[in-house]
């Protein structure tokens, strides 16, 4: 039986898995928990499944603990930023990585892909989109082009967005998730940070990764090919199976995963995104292209954007501002080559996305 440790056990990630074990759609040994937060709620999860637990804080030795579990499996659940150090962590340890984290490819980019490499370490992703394309890839040889769906998020054509409230962006038509990647699905720029990722993951160039909108998020990624031909994955938008297909690869044993699909009275449609209404999916495009630290420069000013913006202290439209002058404004092309390269750039980042926030809220 595979042992995995769960980090952000408390997060949606992390509670979608142990909902599955619970009901048995995945044969298991839950054998860690860690989450940054909710002490009561991680004492209560370690005593149903009968494994240690730790707060992620300052100071604590996520390695070591990965170490001493005899894990077969990490399932990266932390969100933002503080997952790439979670990921390495993993690596270090030797133990294989089933990634829903996807800053850490963002951030990390090549050096954190080599570098697992290096370990033996497998990294399989978690990401609905991207768990799609790394199923279509399998036995598929003249691929030409990845297609990535995307919702459109709950302003899709909606004009004069200047007066949007946090509490109105968090309501995302089709997912439900937490604040910070719903607000980013309003923006895209959740889907600029999976076109990243998915540009590093599969290494395909920017040219060859298209984002079409797909409202009823049935479809999660497709892939075309040479002969002209496209190869889709559907299910309904339920994390689930993405989820338990990264910690189990053995599609077999995953029985009764999601509800299936109906096609009774099942429309899909697809619509092609607007450059303006959605300026930070096209800014993506561009920091894939250049690569460099680009990627890390995107990633931190849209969470430095996004959490003052959950804070009230700027418009919804500031997000996108913030972003692009932190990327356009100074030089990203340096590359990092190791953990510690990678989080001196973010800091970086973040201090100019700040700065230039501290402008807008001085205009």
């Amino acid at each position: 039986m595979k042992r995995v440790i769960v980090l952000g056990a408390t997060g949606s990630i992390g509670t979608t898995f142990l909902n599955a074990v619970r009901e048995n759609k995945i044969d298991v040994k839950v054998c860690a928990l860690v989450a940054h937060s909710s002490l009561d709620r991680l004492k209560a999860l370690s005593n149903e499944f009968h494994c240690p637990y730790a707060l992620n804080t300052d100071g604590f030795d996520l390695e070591s603990f990965i170490k001493n579990q005899n894990a077969d499996m990490v399932l990266n659940g932390i969100a933002g930023a503080d997952g790439l150090k979670a990921s390495v962590a993993s690596i270090n340890a030797g133990v294989n990585l089933s990634l829903a984290n996807k800053e850490t490819i963002v951030m990390g980019g090549s050096w954190f892909l080599s570098y697992a490499k290096e370990k033996s370490v497998k990294v399989i992703p978690v990401d609905s989109e991207h768990s799609a394309i790394y199923h279509l890839l399998k036995g598929h040889t003249n691929v030409s082009s990845l297609v990535i769906t995307a919702s459109g998020g709950p302003f899709l054509g909606r004009k004069n967005l200047e007066n949007i409230k946090w509490q109105e962006a968090v309501k995302h038509p089709t997912w439900k998730m937490g604040r910070k990647i719903s607000i980013d699905s309003a923006t895209l720029a959740n889907k600029g940070l999976e076109v990243i990722e998915a540009g590093f993951l599969f290494g395909f160039d920017a040219k060859d990764i298209e984002v079409t909108i797909h409202r009823q998020s049935v479809i999660h990624s497709m892939i075309r090919m040479s002969n002209g031909s496209v190869y889709a994955q559907l299910s309904p938008p339920d994390m689930t199976l993405p989820i338990l297909s990264a910690v189990n690869e053995d599609a077999e044993s995953l029985l009764d995963s999601v509800r299936p699909l109906s096609f009774e009275n099942l429309t899909l449609t697809f619509q092609s995104w607007d450059r303006e209404e959605f300026p930070l999916l096209s800014l993506a495009y561009t920091c894939l292209e250049r690569k460099g630290s680009y990627p890390i420069a995107f990633n931190a000013s849209d969470e430095v954007a996004v959490s003052l913006f959950l804070e009230d202290k700027i418009r919804f439209t500031d997000i996108a501002t913030i972003v692009r002058r932190t990327v356009e404004e100074y030089d990203w092309k340096e590359s990092a080559k190791s953990l510690e390269d990678v989080l001196n750039l973010d800091s970086r980042a973040r201090s100019i996305s700040r700065k230039i926030a501290y402008e807008l809220l001085l205009n």
